[in-house]
């Protein structure tokens, strides 16, 4: 029982150190999706690059995109994704990162009660 709990309790970490061992990323638009969806996602946000910022301390993880120059707070371990958010008075902008290396980018404007997303695929950039 003793293995299971900690198999259960190091499991996020594992998997949050795998995807953050690929960064930076390069991520565009994905073109798998159908075109009216991937013509809207090139319009709007094209694609960005995003480098982890500082050290891997598990508590204090940030990212910054290129896309939109802003830093992104780590939020959510999951257990194959992570969500990282970036929250101002009028808008909320959530990164979501799988461990395909899948992204979902969306923006959220409060005042419209409105939600805006893309699908984006990213590819590691780090030399092997």
């Amino acid at each position: 029982m003793k293995l299971i709990t900690i198999i259960i309790f190091f499991l996020p970490s594992i998997l949050l150190a795998d995807i953050l061992d690929k960064f930076p990323l390069a991520c565009l638009c994905d073109r798998q999706i159908n075109a009216l969806k991937y013509f809207d996602c090139k319009q709007k946000v094209s694609g960005t690059q995003l480098d982890l910022l500082g050290d891997k301390d598990f508590q204090n993880i940030k990212i910054f995109s290129t896309y939109d120059e802003k830093e992104y707070q780590l939020t959510q371990s999951l257990e194959e994704q992570l969500e990282f958010i970036y929250e101002t008075e009028d808008y909320e902008s959530k990164i979501i990162i799988n461990s395909e290396l899948d992204m979902d980018f969306s923006i959220f404007y409060k005042q419209y009660n409105k939600e805006w997303y893309y699908d984006l695929k990213c590819v590691s950039l780090k030399k092997e």
